[in-house]
């Protein structure tokens, strides 16, 4: 008898320490938006306060200068997420903004669109003409 295992799906917070491991190793500057909300007392008042404070639903987990040129990252885990109205808004807000902006199905997806960035980049930067 085959017995399957399957390994179980990493959660968005495992997929975001990967990809702040790959930052820092790196040493790029970003930023996490703490958008999170829980169901305690203490977060529904949290929740609240920073709503009051400016804090945009929807808004991409991560702004990261890669070369000069800041990207945008909403990160998901590889499985069992989803992307909310307000955050497919605010991706293409961005992208009409000039800047560029993904939706990432885990860290090696966001990894890999920091890498892209990066190269392309290099190349805009060697010959701006």
């Amino acid at each position: 008898m085959v017995v399957s295992k399957r390994l179980p799906v990493p959660t968005e917070a495992q997929e975001a320490a990967v990809l702040v491991g790959y930052l820092r190793m790196k040493g790029y500057k970003f930023h996490h938006s703490p958008n999170e909300t829980g169901s305690s007392a203490d977060m529904r008042r949290r929740a609240i306060r920073v709503k009051r404070e400016g804090t945009s639903k929807g808004f991409p987990d991560y702004l990261i200068i890669v070369n000069n040129q800041l990207i945008a990252i909403e990160l998901k885990r590889l499985k069992g997420s989803t992307t909310s109205p307000e955050q497919y808004e605010w991706i293409t807000a961005l992208m009409k903004a000039g800047i560029p902006a993904i939706i990432c199905k885990g860290a090696k997806d966001a990894i890999d669109f920091v890498e892209l960035t990066a190269k392309s980049k290099a190349i805009t930067d060697e010959n701006p003409f």
